[in-house]
């Protein structure tokens, strides 16, 4: 197949002359002519089909009646002719294959400017059209010949950024019907396409090789990039979260329905006006996530399978930090659904998500094999320790926040720490160890790791110490030289760095909410004694340093800092009689959790 005899030149110079929305005066029968030859490559004729596309590519109005006139028949067997001379299966020089991807290219490109230029019930046709033409070819089609068309509808689908939600939308909710009428009768639907690819692995990123063939993962990443399209199709229908996240086999691998999971639950905009259903997604696909049996485990390829929704899945447990924090102090609910919960301070919030604390354990565990993710969901954590706990509380509320945040840093250090993944073999501490470390530093650090911290994933391949961020924090640290392996000593060295860390954010958490003796004028405590943790005002008094200003101290300060903001916790001037109770919670509390 080719275009070898694409006879457009002159109409499609005359349709540059004359831009028109009528498909009637953009003739198509040379695509169509194209398509069903098969002949030698003509790279003059598929240099016309890029020229008009590059002229064209501002011109919404004559894009959208090409495609249009084309249908989404035609514009898969079109896609299929240019994709031929791309020369995977057979000879192509170099010139003709790098035309044939820049037209690729200009075709994507065109069809996500034609389908932002029609009425949204169209662009959502257009996109169910797509994905039926390439299951179930009709036998009336004049390119019923070609077979099906599935490498192209996942080419033209792979990373549409650029298409309307509603084709997106469309398209998934084809491929929905199509897939889960398939299952019901108990077999799957085969998304393959005949015989060896033809261009779509030349058309794909490197790190999207591992799921770029499979049409179902192509499609939840395009739901991950299209928020109101992955709302809609997963609020439209309960039982949509329960088989794309729990139950559906993916070739590719689990980033794909991560993304879309994601997108669906935490888009600003839906969160906003509908609470309950984002939540309720959030819920639900967190828990089915969790049991899924390949999830959290290394199967197969590039030995990161299972993992790689890490990111998606953090995410949405910072959208919904509240929600983890209950959830791991009381334990949760046995099912997932939305509630009203309560925090430790008493706040109210309506349509929250309740998990359940085992499937936390295995989200975690997974997050924690992922560097960024893991900096990401300690930098959320890290802020709301530093300000939930809101002005006016009292000492009785700095105990009950204090024992629910040593749930949660003994729950999530436990996680993180044995993996919470179904069927690690031993817990392996120095990912604990890392989660512990990152809750020492300060924003402005954790952003700085993030970037340098390269490595998307760490797996089952990768426990050792060349690991990019625990490589980094090695450097940075005595608590990764005091003892290698998972012994006691290194567990108490663990909680030792846990809870010195965790009583700075308390002794700020306390200052913020001015629960401290030494604001207390009438106490008698003052912080004069104090040099690197305190800051003089113009008046002459000292007050705490804050995080942000603990940021802008250099490497030693800090540690001095550190020592005296220790030392300052646990100092009755400060948090008063409190301190004992703060420090009896973390120890039954974290230990329970992190034994």
């Amino acid at each position: 197949m080719s275009l070898a005899a694409l006879p457009v030149a002159a109409s499609l110079a005359a349709c540059h002359d004359k831009p028109t929305t009528s498909v009637d005066a953009i003739p198509l029968d040379g695509f169509t002519t194209a398509v069903l030859r098969q002949e030698d490559a003509d790279e003059l004729t598929l240099g016309k089909l890029s020229s008009f596309l590059e002229t064209s590519c501002d011109d919404s109005d004559a894009l959208a009646a090409m495609f249009s006139g084309l249908g989404a028949d035609g514009t898969l067997a079109l896609t299929e002719a240019v994709g031929d001379h791309v020369g995977l299966t057979h000879r192509a020089s170099d010139a003709e294959s790098e035309l044939a991807r820049k037209t690729l290219g200009q075709l994507k490109r065109s069809l996500g400017a034609a389908s932002k230029k029609w009425e949204l019930g169209y662009a959502r046709r257009f996109g169910a059209d797509l994905v039926e033409a390439a299951a179930y070819p009709d036998p009336a089609s004049l390119y019923y010949q070609l077979g099906n068309r599935n490498e192209s509808l996942a080419y033209l689908l792979y990373d549409a950024s650029g298409a309307n939600d509603e084709l997106i939308l469309g398209a998934a909710d084809k491929m929905d019907r199509i897939q889960r009428q398939a299952a019901a009768a108990g077999y799957p639907h085969d998304w393959a396409w005949n015989g060896r690819p033809r261009f779509l692995p030349g058309m794909v990123e490197e790190a999207d090789e591992d799921w770029a063939h499979d049409i179902p993962t192509i499609i939840m990443h395009d739901l991950g990039a299209h928020g109101r399209a992955s709302y809609k199709f997963f609020t439209g229908d309960d039982g949509r979260v329960e088989y794309w996240v729990g139950e559906h086999v993916y070739d590719g691998d689990l980033s794909g329905i991560a993304a879309a999971l994601d997108s669906a639950s935490t888009t600003t905009d839906f969160m906003t006006i509908d609470r309950q259903a984002c939540a309720n997604v959030a819920a639900f696909g967190i828990e089915a996530m969790a049991r899924r049996k390949d999830f959290g485990v290394k199967r197969v390829k590039h030995g990161k399978r299972g993992v790689e929704g890490a990111q998606s899945l953090e995410h949405i447990l910072e959208a919904y930090m509240d929600s983890l924090i209950v959830s791991y102090a009381t334990g949760g609910w046995e099912y997932p659904g939305t509630y009203t919960l309560t925090t430790a301070t008493g706040q109210k919030i309506p349509n929250s998500p309740w998990f359940n604390r085992m499937s936390l354990d295995v989200i975690l565990g997974v997050i924690g094999r992922d560097g960024r993710a893991m900096i990401h969901l300690r930098t959320a954590v890290n802020n709301a320790e530093l300000n939930s706990l809101p002005p006016g509380s009292d000492e009785e509320d700095l105990t009950i926040f204090a024992d629910y945040w040593a749930e949660v840093e003994g729950g999530t250090t436990n996680a993180i720490g044995t993996g919470g993944i179904r069927g690690a073999a031993n817990p392996d501490y120095r990912f604990a160890q890392a989660w512990t470390d990152l809750a020492n530093k300060p924003a402005s650090e954790l952003a700085e790791l993030a970037q340098q911290c390269v490595s998307d994933a760490f797996d089952d391949a990768a426990v050792c110490d060349s690991s990019t961020l625990i490589d980094l924090l090695k450097d940075d640290t005595s608590l990764w030289r005091n003892g290698d392996d998972n012994t006691d000593e290194k567990r108490r060295a663990i909680r030792n760095a846990a809870y010195s860390s965790y009583m700075r954010r308390m002794l700020w958490a306390a200052d913020a909410a001015g629960l401290n003796g030494y604001q207390d004028p009438d106490s008698g405590h003052t912080l004069d004694s104090y040099s690197t943790a305190t800051v003089q005002d113009p008046d002459g008094t000292y007050r705490l340093i804050t995080p942000q200003e603990y940021e802008h101290l250099s490497d030693e300060e800090k540690k001095r800092a550190n020592t005296e903001l220790e030392m300052l916790a646990d100092t009755p001037g400060c948090m008063g009689d409190a301190v004992g109770e703060v420090k009896n919670s973390f120890d039954q509390q974290f230990q329970e959790r992190y034994p």
